[in-house]
C-alpha cells in the first residue's frame, strides 16, 4: 500500500468515525425532529410566519420593523 492509499483511508475512516460521534452526541442531546411545530421566529411583518421570513401579513407602519 502506498502512501497515497493509506491517506485516503485515514481520512475515510477520520470521516467516518467523526460522523457516527456526530450523530450519537445529537440523539443524546433532546433535538426536536423536523415533523414538530416550529417556534415563532424571526421576520419583518405585521404577522410573524412560523418559520422566518421577510413577509406575511400586513405591512409595519413606515420605520417600523413589525411589532
Amino acid at each position: 500500500m502506498n502512501k497515497t492509499s493509506l491517506w485516503i483511508v485515514v481520512v475515510v475512516a477520520a470521516a467516518w468515525i467523526g460522523f457516527l460521534l456526530g450523530y450519537s452526541m445529537s440523539a443524546h442531546t433532546g433535538t426536536k425532529s423536523a415533523g414538530t411545530p416550529a417556534a415563532a421566529s424571526g421576520g419583518y411583518g405585521g404577522t410573524r410566519p412560523a418559520a422566518g421570513g421577510y413577509g406575511g401579513g400586513a405591512k409595519p407602519a413606515a420605520g417600523g420593523y413589525g411589532r
